[in-house]
């Protein structure tokens, strides 16, 4: 049987650094110099002396730290007289994250240019925003962009196949050439939903044979005396890389953690993610008659550096296009799962985890209504739970929330799981060290932590029987990524029980769907209270569906649009809604539209009178928590709220 890629992944990380040797480069001195601080320079740079320094980051997601990250350059370039300093961000800068999802971008950017940084190269991520911003985002950007291995793409005449920086002594006799590649993987997992491939169906070529193809070409035509390749790789891949070359040095990004390991001879640097630290690489030649470079690098947090102020203004300002965001709100949060927090979804089961999945649990049970399909658990991985932020309590969850915390094209789907496996499979992410793989569940699941190891006793609200088959959603790429071998080793033995992709749920549309669902409901409501009457949904007399229509039919043309619901959700709910923020009343609409004609017509106002889109077991949920409305939102017992309760 064939090992996945994500379980032989797992076990390559599992082997220690030090199993590997240190012997192959002879002309490499290694300084394994590591701290946190201030960027001093070792010593003064002699006369004599070649010296490149690289201030790196990668995996940036916010704005937060770059205003720090650019003093972080400029100080560096003070204290460093005779080198020369470059900054550099490898991969991951476009997306995922909230605010490039609404300005696509722009405000990146332009944090970017502001710095200035110099290099940029490229990471999977960027495929998530639309090709042409991107290629225009690429062609405006005033450093270089290096791109090695997708030499196709449509933006490739404002790029570099590889840089050469030039170095030169003050004495004029020593000088040196380092060369600069740049790869991106071309796992095709990462780009699986990509319709007609990703960065508009460029080809990524292998990074081994493009990092061979530009070894030779810096090399013998450039006569560098070094080349440093620029990854956007995953760690194993980086051994690789230090494996079947001699490098002497590798910079690179992708997972989210710092790494500082020689491998084979071969130094590797990850600064981890958010420029929360920045690498202060120094490639230092000390006169002209030594071929051997020392290799220094140091660990340094930007917030020890002031902001650069108007840097860290403009930064600020480009998050005003989250405003609309901030302002839609989607439901309230139960008391039950306050105060909420995603901090630490990677090392607790943290209450947003929880009410995500409560929520999704929820969802999938409204719609999924035969008792067959009925879902027992939802178990996200904490690496899919991504806000690291706490809200405040009595807030309300809102648009930005929900964008900030799930990415927009996170799927899911439910897989048959044995009682057994399902206890297990939590119990050997929970047991360790904080990891991507740490599973948060709903609030069905119960677990008991008192012990030397955790032990999962409840789901569904009942005692855990190790002996049932349970379905249980969550996302499929999880089952089989080496996070619990337990988990791998069935799924792979097992695999035809893992759904296909037709099967997947997008987690976003999914849960979007769901608070449309009840907000339709709330209108409902709302109209009710307007025109002193209630709708018997269980088939009794519902008044007149006309008279309802006219009063969100607010300019009389016999058709209820995004922006009448929108208002609607304002004046009778109380909502908190911005008009340049329509995603939810759109989803209020194509629910409402029950006919699926694409507009709400008297029809549609009918047919959900008539409880014709409803089930038996919808409408006993719906009269259940039935309430009054109230414009004083407390007051109000949302669906939701009661459906979560009695899970």
């Amino acid at each position: 049987m064939r090992i996945s890629w994500h379980l032989a992944t797992f076990l390559f990380l599992s082997l220690k650094v030090d199993s590997f040797t240190t012997s192959r480069i002879p002309f490499l001195r290694q300084s394994t110099e590591r701290y946190s601080g201030t960027p001093q320079v070792v010593e003064p740079i002699d006369s004599s002396e070649c010296r490149l320094i690289i201030c790196q980051i990668t995996d940036v997601y916010t704005l937060e730290h770059l205003a720090h990250f650019k003093t972080l350059v400029e100080e560096t370039k003070k204290q460093s007289k005779g080198a020369t300093v470059v900054s550099m961000l490898t991969g991951d800068f476009l997306s995922p994250y909230l605010l490039s999802k609404v300005d696509k971008g722009a405000g990146m950017m332009n944090a970017l240019a502001n710095i200035p940084l110099d290099i940029l190269t490229w990471g999977n991520h960027e495929a998530d925003i639309e090709h042409e911003t991107v290629c225009e985002h690429i062609r405006n950007f005033p450093g270089t962009v290096i791109n090695s291995n997708m030499l196709d793409h449509d933006a490739m005449d404002a790029q570099k196949e590889y840089e050469v920086i030039e170095l030169t002594s003050k004495d004029g006799l020593n000088k040196r050439k380092v060369g600069l590649t740049a790869v991106l993987s071309d796992d095709p997992a990462l780009y699986s939903h990509f319709e007609g491939g990703p960065f508009g169906g460029a080809t990524i070529s292998n990074p081994w044979e493009a990092l061979a193809k530009y070894k030779e070409i810096l090399e013998r035509q450039e006569k560098c005396d070094i080349v440093v390749p620029l990854q956007h790789l995953y760690t194993p891949e980086d051994y690789k890389t230090c494996q079947e070359f001699d490098f002497p040095v590798i910079l690179s990004g992708h997972d989210h953690h710092v790494v500082d390991d020689v491998v084979e001879g071969t130094r590797l640097i990850k600064p981890g993610m958010n420029a929360i630290k920045a690498a202060v690489v120094e490639i230092c030649w000390n006169d002209h008659n030594n071929d051997k470079p020392t290799i220094r690098n140091r660990f340094v947090r930007c917030q020890d550096f002031e902001a650069d102020p108007e840097c860290a203004e403009e930064n600020e300002r480009a998050y005003d296009a989250l405003i609309p965001l901030q302002n839609t709100e989607l439901a309230r949060v139960p008391s039950h799962f306050e105060p909420l927090s995603s901090n630490d979804a990677r090392g607790s089961v943290c209450t947003m985890g929880k009410y995500i999945c409560t929520l999704l649990k929820s969802s999938l049970n409204v719609s999924r209504r035969h008792k067959a399909h009925k879902v027992d658990a939802v178990m996200l991985m904490g690496g899919n739970i991504r806000g690291n932020a706490e809200y405040e309590c009595d807030s309300f969850f809102s648009m930005e929330a929900l964008e900030a915390e799930v990415k927009a094209d996170e799927v899911v789907a439910v897989v048959d799981m044995p009682g057994w496996l399902l206890g297990k499979s939590i119990a050997e992410t929970h047991n360790g060290d904080p990891v991507p793989g740490w599973f948060q569940y709903d609030i069905g699941i119960q677990e008991d932590d008192s012990g030397e190891s955790p032990v999962v006793t409840h789901v569904a609200g009942r005692p855990i029987d190790h002996n049932r088959v349970y379905r249980v959603a969550t996302k499929i790429a999880d089952l089989t990524n080496g996070q619990s071998p337990s988990l791998t080793a069935y799924y792979l033995e097992h695999q035809e029980l893992i759904p296909p992709q037709g099967a997947y749920v997008n987690v976003q549309t999914e849960l979007l769907g769901y608070f449309a669902r009840n907000l339709w409901r709330k209108l409902w409501d709302a109209i009710s209270d307007e025109i002193d009457e209630e709708c018997d949904i269980n088939g009794g007399e519902c008044g007149s569906p006309e008279e309802r229509f006219d009063i969100l039919d607010s300019n009389g043309d016999g058709t209820i649009t995004v922006e009448e619901i929108q208002v609607a959700m304002s004046e009778l709910l109380d909502y908190s809604v911005d008009d340049r923020e329509t995603t939810l009343a759109e989803f209020v609409h194509s629910f409402a539209d029950a006919t699926g004609t694409g507009k709400v017509t008297v029809k549609d106002f009918e047919l959900f009178c008539e409880g014709k889109a409803e089930t038996a077991e919808e409408k006993k949920t719906v009269n259940k928590f039935r309430r009054p409305f109230s414009k004083t939102r407390k007051e109000y017992q949302q669906p939701e709220e009661e459906l979560i309760i009695k899970i």
